[in-house]
């Protein structure tokens, strides 16, 4: 393993610190690792010493764990509800109402095709028993643009309902994550 490897795992395993002190444990890193090298050391032999950059940040989150507060879980749970009466319930509202508007879109498209359907047939009666006219043929065509127009509605209830649960989802688990003071777990 080479120094730049080593250095890139231990920023790796580093993210549950914050910037500046992820920075001064790799500042840390590299002048110790100067040190060593003008001390007549190899490479090999610098990154031995340091051992595993898993050990070493686990070594330094523990020592940060025990000298900060990580949060203190009633502070959290108090925020959260706060965060919730003045957020939350105004949002929840706000996510109702889209899902009401998109449900209103969903029957809309189903009564704008039964209403297209009814009146094409009604006017193909009206042709069959009356004769065709140019009206009862004008209606015939806005019939079909009826139907049309129905089946033009229902998509998009159904991808903004879908996008509208995926937000929700998003928005339960980062405030699940935050209540629980953890962070999200990066992809290995």
């Amino acid at each position: 393993m080479t120094k730049t490897q080593w250095d890139r795992k231990l920023k790796k395993k580093l993210a549950p610190l914050g910037k500046d002190e992820q920075r001064r444990i790799c500042d840390y890193y590299d002048e110790l690792y100067n040190d060593k090298k003008d001390a007549g050391l190899s490479e090999e032999e610098i990154l031995a010493e340091f051992g595993a950059p898993e050990e070493a940040a686990a070594k330094f989150i523990e020592e940060e764990g025990g000298k900060k507060d990580n949060g203190n879980p009633v502070a959290r749970f108090f925020l959260a509800a706060v965060l919730f009466l003045f957020v939350g319930i105004p949002l929840l509202i706000v996510l109702i109402s889209l899902a009401a508007v998109a449900l209103a879109v969903f029957v809309s498209g189903f009564a704008v095709i039964a209403a297209g359907v009814a009146d094409f047939v009604y006017f193909v009666v009206q042709m069959c028993m009356f004769g065709g006219s140019g009206a009862y043929v004008a209606h015939l065509g806005i019939g079909l643009a009826a139907v049309g127009i129905g089946c033009l509605l229902i998509p998009p209830f159904l991808f903004f309902t879908k996008k509208l649960f995926i937000l929700c989802g998003k928005l339960f688990a980062v405030t699940g994550r935050y209540i629980r003071g953890k962070k999200k777990k990066e992809a290995n």
